[in-house]
């Protein structure tokens, strides 16, 4: 399991998102991403589940339509509801290109 965070960036859009550091680390080790979820925790200590970003998304791709991505509950957002990558990008724009796909 490994764990990300981001440092702040006085211009906003030039920070990078908390999943990036895990993603390379991965990426660095030559291990495959199998399932990554972000959290949220608020002041008062809530955590909320985020879904996957756009970038977020793209960078899962590479490894594969089976990877799991983390969404929350409709009912509670403090709860994991697992779906594949594939499930969470049913168009995306690599099927375009179908030759470049492996795992897909």
């Amino acid at each position: 399991m490994l764990t990300g965070t981001s440092p702040d960036a006085i211009k906003p859009s030039v920070d990078v998102c908390h999943e990036a550091d895990p993603y390379c680390e991965v990426f660095q080790n030559g291990q495959p991403v199998v399932a990554p979820v972000c959290l949220h925790r608020d002041p008062e200590g809530a955590f909320r589940v985020l879904s996957p970003c756009g970038v977020c998304l793209e960078r899962l791709a590479a490894d594969g339509a089976c990877v799991l991505v983390a969404i929350p509950q409709p009912a509670a957002l403090d709860e994991v509801q697992w779906i594949t990558l594939r499930a969470a990008l049913p168009h995306f724009w690599m099927l375009a290109f179908p030759e470049e796909l492996e795992g897909w």
